[in-house]
């Protein structure tokens, strides 16, 4: 596997963020269905859905087996920006009231790894391994201290899940 692209993300990026937890037979799905549930309930609440520019995932917890209740799953979307062409100017509106476990979060700046998956979110962990096990020993790249991100490229709402299309962003030094 080739990595798409290398790209560098500027400062200043910020996303609303909500927070899922729970790891369930070695899988999150539950915990992003619960966060980006509540971030698309407020989102829509608030009539902003159109400024949204890209969507977008952290897991910041390395799991402690595979149903960890406590790992985080964390949701995101940023305002006028795009991640996947670097373009745009990113924005925090107003009319967002935080409750729940809404929260602005900045997004790590710097050169990330980008690694394209088309297919269903449940086949993404191939993507993820081949960019560890493969890329990464062989590229002379090496991590920085951040999480990783996915970047979500279309909506499981419209898209049928073999079309789907997520980035994954591995971050380098």
């Amino acid at each position: 596997m080739q990595a798409s692209r290398i790209t560098h993300l500027p400062e200043g990026i910020v996303a609303l963020t909500a927070t899922g937890r729970g790891m369930v037979d070695n899988n999150m799905m539950r915990a992003a269905q619960q966060a980006f549930g509540e971030l698309m309930q407020a989102l829509n609440g608030a009539g902003l859905r159109d400024q949204v520019r890209s969507y977008m995932s952290v897991v910041p917890d390395d799991p402690k087996g595979p149903d960890d209740p406590h790992c985080r799953f964390i949701a995101g979307l940023v305002f006028g920006y795009s991640m996947a062409t670097n373009s745009g100017q990113c924005e925090q509106p107003d009319g967002l009231p935080l409750s729940g476990t809404l929260n602005w979060q900045p997004i790590a700046s710097g050169r990330y790894a980008v690694f394209t998956h088309v297919g269903p979110y449940t086949t993404l962990h191939r993507t993820w391994k081949a960019a560890y096990r493969d890329w990464l020993p062989s590229s002379g790249e090496q991590l920085r201290d951040e999480p990783p991100l996915e970047v979500n490229l279309n909506r499981p709402e419209v898209t049928p899940a073999e079309e789907l299309r997520t980035e994954v962003w591995l971050p380098l030094v």
